[in-house]
């Protein structure tokens, strides 16, 4: 069995930049990761990153990897679906973050699928357990009348989060870390 470590960010880009989300989703993993004592790398997959790359590390990545290919210019589930699977067996993340977006919702259901784990949706908050080092996953029930605490314990865990519930980390260009194009 692989050992889990890390959380992985699915990146998303909108108009040639870095989504909100996606900078929402690298302040929030930072927090996780920091808490761990683990890295934080994000999965940026589209025809052309260009210097995104370098702007998801200013965000708060330590790893990011590129994936180009034209057939990634507009999401298409099973294009995406072959890059995130065959990414996160590779690296084999603690935990997985994508956003509450059209393409969360789409892909993070198929890929908990394909990984044969759990998946928490629209979650507003995302914390560690200091005793099972565990992603203690909030999301509202009830028609947002309650909030209700998830925590699986198949890995990876995987949780999509709702837009601007979670802030961006301070933008820092004097931030290293490091670019691999698989």
């Amino acid at each position: 069995m692989a050992e889990y470590k890390g959380i992985l960010v699915f990146g998303e880009l909108t108009d040639g930049k870095l989504a909100s989300i996606t900078t929402e989703l690298l302040g929030c993993g930072k927090k996780l990761a920091d808490e761990l004592k683990e890295g934080l790398s994000c999965l940026l997959a589209s025809d052309a990153i260009g210097e995104l790359a370098k702007e998801a590390i200013a965000f708060g990545a330590d790893k990011v990897y590129v994936v180009e290919h034209p057939l990634l210019k507009e999401y298409q589930a099973d294009s995406y679906m072959q890059v995130a699977e065959k990414l996160v067996r590779e690296i084999s993340p603690r935990a997985i973050l994508m956003g509450q977006t059209s393409m969360g919702r789409d892909l993070a259901p198929r890929l908990a699928f394909r990984l044969g784990t759990s998946l928490i949706t629209d979650c507003l908050n995302l914390s560690i357990d200091p005793a099972t080092k565990l992603v203690v996953q909030t999301k509202p029930v009830y028609g947002g009348n309650a909030q209700a605490v998830f925590i699986s314990e198949l890995m990876p865990q995987m949780a999509t989060v709702r837009s601007k519930a979670m802030s961006p980390l301070q933008r820092d260009d004097s931030r290293k870390g490091e670019v691999i194009f698989t």
